[in-house]
């Protein structure tokens, strides 16, 4: 199994005795899933978390018939409904992949139950909670302080071989405006360079 890079990230929050790393590596169950899987309904409880080696996912809504990209995780990232997961109630979001998708996950019960068991287990995830935060709270200020080129380009700046296989309107919604307008802005772009 290909632990190690999620044993990396973990690391990167805190030190981690190989004894904890095992038992965490316990309950990792590795995942593959097609390009445009839905993975969790909306409506439906969201029972694990899910760590990416490859490919890219997208957490959406629904307002009427339009999808509004919320939020997407690529390599090296986790995703879940953490609403949901947290509060054990069904999801107002969906998870589905948009590349085909390799990774492991985080069953709740298992993490539930490492976390009464270990103290360390318990510390990552508490960190990676903060994590989550900080992202949500860095996505918000950036809707705040910076123009939809500018998001746009920040995305492509980190994730710039994934986004180029994500639909317009996906990143569009994500980015908060049409997909004429993202198209604009990709035009623009281009002739800049």
């Amino acid at each position: 199994m290909q632990t190690q890079a999620v044993r990396a990230i973990i690391e990167q929050l805190t030190p981690l005795e190989n004894k904890d790393w095992l038992a965490f590596e316990s309950i990792l169950s590795p995942i593959s899933y097609p390009a445009q899987h839905t993975v969790l309904k909306i409506g439906h409880t969201s029972n694990a978390i899910y760590f990416i080696t490859e490919g890219a996912m997208k957490v959406y809504t629904k307002n009427g018939d339009e999808e509004i990209s919320v939020d997407f995780a690529f390599p090296r990232m986790f995703i879940t409904a953490y609403h949901s997961f947290i509060t054990r109630s069904p999801s107002l979001v969906a998870l589905a992949t948009i590349t085909p998708v390799e990774g492991f996950a985080f069953q709740y019960a298992d993490l539930q139950q490492l976390y009464q068991q270990n103290h360390t287990a318990e510390r990552i995830g508490r960190l990676l909670a903060e994590q989550q935060y900080i992202r949500k709270y860095q996505r918000e200020l950036a809707f705040l302080q910076h123009t939809a080129q500018e998001r746009y380009q920040q995305l492509l700046a980190e994730h710039a071989q994934i986004v180029q296989q994500i639909p317009v309107k996906n990143i569009a919604s994500y980015l908060g405006i049409a997909p004429e307008s993202l198209s604009r802005i990709r035009r623009q772009l281009r002739a800049k360079n």
